[in-house]
């Protein structure tokens, strides 16, 4: 079997890890330190403790310089690399250490949505299709040359969460039959077009906060998918803060900002038309449905 080096750190990197293994023969792996927790103890990634499971050489190191100093102290026989959701940012010259170069799994359909955050980006465009890419990095943002890409068709109400696992089952697929044929010599990368190139910024915790005085139903019911694992949408009402966990555009007219109830139904104004809630959280609390929310703080909706 072919042997590769593994770059990653991420739940979606230990996902790609666990489906390479079959087919490859990982000469190491490189992903990010172990984090100390609150005891003091090292926590080191799943990645690792997965890779040293089966005996796989592991490396942490901290920064650029120490990763292009593991790279040249190792003469490694791997023709080439695979990076994903590693964490830090790979020099050219490590790059150019593999005769192959390194190929990269990004999840848009590519030039489309470059840069840290291209799951939640498509749900927030209301994209109808999505999907993964892989192309050979180079040194300029995810704008290497593309291998192969496939396609998944969104709906309106696939959250985040959901859809980084179908992207990530998807990659495991396109991954492993894309190294193959790369190895093979049966695939020649073709460059993208950057001039059709779009970007995406990472989110802050800020970004929860839903703009009613300024933003529409549709595009708030959009926020409400793409923050559902983080950093989670939410109001501030009545002096409490409410996160929303569920929530489908309406044309109902609602005064922005405010919440009405219609029987067991909760509406928020937007600046235009309102959100439906359906499922909603106090912080610390347990989710609740709409019906549920209002039994225990119909108090705090209608005050």
């Amino acid at each position: 079997m072919p042997k590769i080096v593994f770059f990653g750190t991420g739940e979606t990197s230990l996902e790609a890890l666990q489906s390479l293994v079959d087919n490859f023969i990982v000469e190491a792996v490189i992903t990010k330190p172990a984090l100390m927790t609150s005891s003091g103890k090292a926590r080191p990634t799943e990645v690792e403790s997965f890779a040293k499971s089966l005996g796989i050489p592991v490396y942490t190191p901290s920064n650029r310089q120490k990763l292009d100093e593991v790279i040249q102290s190792h003469r490694f026989a791997s023709n080439v690399g695979v990076v994903l959701d590693y964490g830090l940012i790979i020099s050219e010259a490590t790059i150019n250490s593999f005769s192959l170069g390194i190929l990269n799994s990004h999840f848009s359909l590519l030039p489309n949505f470059r840069g840290a955050d291209p799951i939640r980006a498509a749900i927030l465009s209301g994209d109808d299709v999505t999907g993964v890419t892989i192309i050979k990095i180079v040194a300029e943002l995810d704008a290497g040359p593309i291998l192969t890409w496939a396609e998944f068709e969104l709906n309106d109400t696939i959250t985040e969460p959901e859809l980084r696992a179908e992207l990530s089952n998807l990659n495991c697929s396109l991954l492993t039959e894309t190294l193959q044929l790369y190895l093979n010599g049966d695939i020649d990368p073709v460059e993208q077009d950057s001039e059709g190139a779009s970007f995406t910024t990472k989110v802050a915790k800020s970004d929860g906060l839903l703009d009613t005085d300024n933003k529409d139903a549709v595009t708030l019911s959009r926020e409400v998918r793409a923050y559902a694992g983080w950093p989670k949408s939410f109001i501030e009402y009545n002096d409490h803060t409410i996160i929303i966990i569920k929530a489908q555009p309406t044309d109902t007219k609602i005064d922005i900002g405010k919440i009405k109830l219609v029987d067991k139904d909760i509406y928020l104004g937007c600046k235009e038309g309102s959100i439906k809630i359906l499922e909603l959280q106090i912080p610390g609390k347990k989710p609740m449905d709409s019906a549920s929310f209002i039994n225990g703080y119909k108090a705090l909706l209608t005050t």
